[in-house]
């Protein structure tokens, strides 16, 4: 039912996709689905849940991880829908009573940036008074929004000015903030 499910939404987007089709797809009768999830978006996120986590690198350096990072993360949009039923799920978080749901989810799923940026603070790298989860939001929103905004994602080239613009900043606010101590 899961992977049928991805496949709806894949073809159909979220708001397209529908319970009856999804059954059909899985070979089970609606009231099969509707035991296990209460509605639609219950049901989508339980399938977009089975698709892999990305894997946190430990490359020892911040910058190689986040290559990394944004490495795995398209070749899973290459081989799963996630890349186009992430804009449709973040407006259904503001108008679903699943949008705690919601949130979890793509937090879970940011979680790898999170890591690598708790680990960059641990060994020195990173020197900033921002939180290390600000950071990380910080530095996985231009990717995110490359890929829901623009017909093809940052570049290798592009991810690496941006990263590299972010951490400089963040540097410079750290000096900034010796300087007035």
């Amino acid at each position: 039912m899961l992977a049928a499910t991805l496949a709806e939404i894949g073809e159909r987007g979220i708001a397209g996709t529908t319970i009856e089709a999804v059954a059909a797809r899985a070979g089970v009768s609606k009231v099969t689905i509707y035991r296990r999830w209460p509605d639609k978006i219950a049901l989508v996120l339980a399938a977009l849940e089975s698709l892999p986590e990305l894997p946190v690198p430990d490359t020892g350096n911040l910058v190689d991880d986040l290559r990394q990072i944004r490495h795995d993360l398209l070749a899973v949009f290459a081989r799963s829908s996630l890349a186009d039923v992430l804009p449709a799920l973040m407006a259904e978080r503001r108008r679903s009573e699943h949008g705690e749901a919601i949130r979890r989810y793509v937090e879970g799923r940011s979680r790898a940036y999170a890591v690598v940026v708790e680990r960059a603070f641990a060994r020195g790298e990173l020197r900033t008074s921002m939180a290390p989860d600000l950071v990380a939001l910080l530095l996985a929103s231009p990717l995110a929004m490359s890929v829901m905004n623009r017909d093809e994602p940052l570049t290798e080239a592009e991810w690496t000015q941006v990263v590299q613009t972010v951490l400089r900043g963040l540097d410079g606010a750290a000096t900034e903030e010796e300087d007035r101590r």
